[in-house]
């Protein structure tokens, strides 16, 4: 499924993982790596690089948090808005066709099975 993203979202440059780090840093307004890794279910490792592209590519900032120094924030620039809201046609046109063939019930009962599942991970992690 992940290549089917990165397939058509090819022609932003964006890997389906980058799109979903630009709408959720978006979202968040302000995020930490780590809080950003917790969201999306990826390791620190996963996101720090995926970071530092976007960083390259000036779509994020980082930003010392003014609660707590020792944190870094990401924060979309401008460029990032813009590629974001180029991306999101294609990731919504795409939601919509899965949508469509497998209809909402399934889709819902899909994400409520991920959300259990994600539940009793972080059950395990905190044993």
């Amino acid at each position: 499924m992940t290549q089917l993203y990165d397939k058509l979202l090819q022609p932003t440059g964006l890997k389906v993982t980058q799109y979903s780090m630009l709408a959720h840093i978006d979202l968040q307004q302000a995020v930490s790596i780590s809080r950003l890794g917790e969201i999306l279910l990826l390791d620190q490792t996963t996101v720090t690089r995926n970071i530092n592209l976007l960083k390259q590519y000036g779509y994020v900032e980082l930003k010392r948090d003014p609660q707590d120094a020792r944190t870094k924030n990401i924060m979309l620039t401008e460029k990032g808005l813009e590629k974001l809201h180029e991306a999101a046609p294609i990731w919504q046109t795409i939601q919509d066709k899965i949508i469509d063939d497998i209809g909402v019930e399934k889709y819902a009962d899909f994400f409520d099975t991920l959300r259990t599942m994600q539940k009793i991970i972080q059950s395990y992690e905190e044993q």
